[in-house]
């Protein structure tokens, strides 16, 4: 094994494309909305494991399959997580929330942030584990005024772009001892255009705390981004901007610290 000492990474994606013609616009929620919320504490030696998977897709018009309609915004946002501990003593807290109602800047729609120690008490134990968020929006072009609550939001011209954006984030990791924290989290659905579709991603990867002290993580992790941007102008729906992004982060071995961090924002802005 490779012998790794401190290792900090951090990334920023920002996409945010000022002006009134560019960018990601959310979806308004449909009339009836849902919220689905869990919690889960466990402590415990032998066989441990915790998975979670959701899809959800929202349209501003019917979703049918069928290429998007006139005006039409659809976004599909995807989690999954997996968790596997066995032949050690594990300690895994995850609380889950899903929520339809719109949301304004700072809030998500998606929410997922877990924390768990493991220490292995039998030869061949490890813990695995996985994690992976999608969001993929796409819409054709809109008026400016029907989506924006400023009344100068028409002004120079009332037409927000189609795009057509995916951006995928998540990480894995497979340990002997160690501590792991993650946070996985978007925001796509609102009634104001001028609220950034967001995603965001966090793993940070610690040494075991005991009482007499801290026991370095052994093993491996990782953590990666993915981004393909496609947008219009205000004059039509041809393409004008074609923007492919991917970034992964490894470790493996003796790991004193582990941390990366991703952050997504698209939208537009009157500033």
């Amino acid at each position: 094994m490779k012998t790794t000492g401190v290792i900090v990474i951090a990334l920023a994606m920002l996409i945010a494309l000022t002006g009134v013609v560019m960018a990601d616009q959310g979806v308004p929620a449909v009339p009836e909305s849902q919220t689905i919320s869990t919690s889960t504490a466990i402590i415990a030696d032998g066989l441990v494991m915790d998975n979670a998977a959701a899809t959800w897709t929202l349209s501003n018009k019917v979703i049918d399959g069928a290429p998007l309609a006139d005006q039409e915004v659809q976004y599909t946002t995807a989690y999954d997580a997996n968790t596997v501990a066995q032949a050690g003593t594990t300690t895994f807290v995850k609380t889950m929330a899903i929520d339809t109602r719109n949301k304004v800047v700072s809030q998500s729609n998606v929410k997922a942030d877990t924390a768990v120690t493991f220490i292995a008490t039998a030869d061949g134990g490890n813990i695995v584990g996985s994690e992976n968020l999608m969001l993929d929006g796409a819409g054709n072009y809109t008026a400016a005024s029907d989506r924006m609550l400023c009344p100068f939001a028409a002004y120079p011209v009332d037409t927000i772009p189609a795009y057509c954006n995916i951006v995928q984030a998540g990480s894995k990791y497979d340990l002997v001892v160690g501590s792991v924290v993650t946070a996985a989290n978007d925001g796509f659905v609102h009634t104001d255009a001028t609220v950034p579709v967001t995603l965001g991603y966090t793993i940070n990867v610690k040494p075991y705390g005991t009482s007499a002290g801290q026991i370095s993580a052994i093993g491996s992790a990782m953590g990666y981004v993915k981004a393909h941007i496609q947008e219009a102008r205000a004059n039509g729906s041809a393409k004008a901007e074609d923007l492919v992004y991917s970034e992964t982060s490894s470790v493996d071995g003796t790991i004193s610290a582990f941390t990366k961090v991703i952050a997504y924002q698209s939208g537009k802005s009157l500033l």
